[in-house]
């Protein structure tokens, strides 16, 4: 076991990441970031409801907004240039050869310090429906999560405003849209991993 796994650490321990991949897990680990600072400065604002405030609130969204349009295009571009490319017939016999269980191996070692080890099963699922639906359908979902991330993102700002104009707090869907933007990297920080084990597979 693990003989996959090693190959495919060998060559991430000589050449890192390969981008675009790697600019899109960057994307999705600052989504939670500015999730993280966006929550604290809502609770200073609360608390402290002054135009500086607000104004840091505002300026968080924008730039929690920016970073997903940036994912989403980043996406939008992949998909076109890998059709052209026809990248997508390569990392579908990658995948169908992929063997899961032997680079989980590997992946485990560094990965579980938790009796849920989220970031592994992640990966796992990832590999497996690409291997289902194959590896476009499976960015073509990515796509759509990170729409959903953007309208998530947009209900919380709506909710702010509106609590800031009626002055009735709305814990529940900060709770929510925090949450659904703490959950980010672990699925699609995770996707540049899922990807560079087909990309260096041989």
């Amino acid at each position: 076991m693990g003989v996959q796994g090693e190959r495919i650490f060998a060559a991430i321990a000589e050449r890192g990441f390969p981008d675009p991949w790697a600019t899109l897990g960057e994307h999705l680990s600052w989504e939670s970031a500015h999730a993280v600072h966006l929550k604290a400065a809502i609770d200073q604002a609360r608390k402290d409801p002054t135009p500086d405030a607000h104004g840091r609130v505002t300026r968080l969204f924008d730039r929690k907004a920016a970073n997903l349009a940036d994912a989403a295009e980043l996406l939008t571009t992949v998909l076109a240039e890998y059709d052209q490319s026809g990248m997508w017939a390569l990392l579908d016999e990658r995948a169908a050869r992929l063997d899961i269980d032997d680079v989980s191996e590997r992946w485990a070692g560094g990965l579980v310090a938790h009796p849920f080890p989220i970031a592994l099963l992640s990966l796992q699922f990832n590999w497996r429906y690409m291997k289902e639906h194959g590896v476009r359908a499976f960015y073509e979902m990515t796509g759509r999560y990170v729409r959903d991330l953007i309208s998530s993102n947009t209900r919380w700002r709506e909710a702010f405003e509106t609590e800031r104009a009626t002055g009735l707090l709305d814990r529940v869907t900060t709770v929510e849209c925090d949450l659904v933007s703490e959950e980010a990297p672990m699925h699609c920080d995770i996707c540049k991993k899922t990807i560079t084990a087909l990309l260096y597979l041989d």
